[in-house]
Order: C-alpha cells, then structure tokens, then sequence
C-alpha cells in the first residue's frame, strides 16, 4: 500500500466488534492503528477485485479468436529471445 496517495474522509458503518478488536491489535502493537488496518483491508480487496476483473476479461479474450491468433504469434516472435535469457535477469 502506498503512504502517499490522496486521502479524504469518508463516513463507513462497521460492527462494533470489528472496532473493539482493532483498537485492542492497536493498544498492543500488532497493528500501527484502526485507521492502518482499515485502509490496509481496502487495499487488499481492491487487489483481489482487480484480479478477478483482468481474469474474468482474459476469460472473454480466450473466446476470440483473433485475440488468441496474436497472443499465439507474439508467443512464437519471441520464444527465441526467451530462450536466450537464462536465469533471472
């Protein structure tokens, strides 16, 4: 997660118990802070969202077939270069 994005407040309706136990991580130092938490959870469904939105698209690609001729041309294009790089560069 990036420390350095915009920020705004917003208003969000959570169960209490949530909030108990965040405080409570943050009293003893497992977390930074309720709001670090909170952000951090955002950003990981964020991720995951994303990732499901670029597979559900990728999923839809494989259905066309111009997309899958390309894809399969750019693979033989450079199976040779591939194959020159050993390792990780």
């Amino acid at each position: 997660m990036m420390n350095s994005m915009d920020t705004t407040r917003i208003t969000a309706t959570l169960p209490v118990s949530f909030i108990d136990e965040l405080k409570a991580l943050a009293k003893s130092n497992q977390i930074p802070s309720v709001n670090f938490a909170i952000r951090q959870a955002v950003d990981d469904y964020l991720v995951r969202a994303r990732k499901k939105q670029y597979d559900e698209m990728m999923k839809e690609a494989a259905k066309d077939e111009a997309f899958v001729t390309r894809t399969s041309k750019c693979d033989e294009d450079f199976a040779f270069a591939d194959g020159e790089v050993q390792g990780e560069w």
